[in-house]
């Protein structure tokens, strides 16, 4: 059998580290970052400044935004997962309208009113039942969005 000439080990002393530099603190910190900063970064070059809490806030916060706006597209093909036949697939299209309508984005659109009466009052599942009564009340407490034309 053939030798290769890399050298493999156990210990994790001498064996190489991987890094993902996606997720190094100090590449949020600036707008224009530049590629050779992470290595830089790691060669020495460049100093580790801790990231503030108000930048990692401000990153969740652009995260969680993106997220919900993902959700929101998704409003017509969770009208169709509520009529799935697959209970815990109803409850989670139940659970997103809450989510949806606690962030302020749930659509004013008389099918997911349907669909959210129609699951709580005929289900046959208790848990779907009480996900689309807890949809309801949500929508209710925090109102919903209607669609622009």
């Amino acid at each position: 059998m053939p030798r290769s000439d890399v050298h493999h080990t156990l210990s994790t002393q001498s064996a190489p580290r991987r890094v993902d530099v996606a997720y190094l603190p100090s590449a949020y910190r600036r707008a224009q970052a530049d590629p050779l900063r992470a290595v830089d970064f790691w060669i020495g070059h460049h100093q580790y400044e801790p990231p503030t809490e108000t930048g990692a806030l401000r990153i969740r916060e652009a995260v969680r935004a993106e997220r919900l706006a993902a959700l929101a597209e998704m409003a017509p093909q969770l009208i169709g997962l509520a009529r799935d036949h697959r209970a815990a697939v109803r409850a989670a299209a139940a659970t997103c309208f809450s989510i949806l309508a606690k962030a302020g984005r749930a659509p004013a659109d008389r099918e997911v009113w349907r669909a959210m009466l129609g699951l709580s009052k005929y289900d046959d599942d208790p848990q779907v039942r009480a996900a689309a009564e807890r949809a309801l009340a949500d929508f209710e407490r925090c109102g919903t969005v209607a669609k622009a034309s």
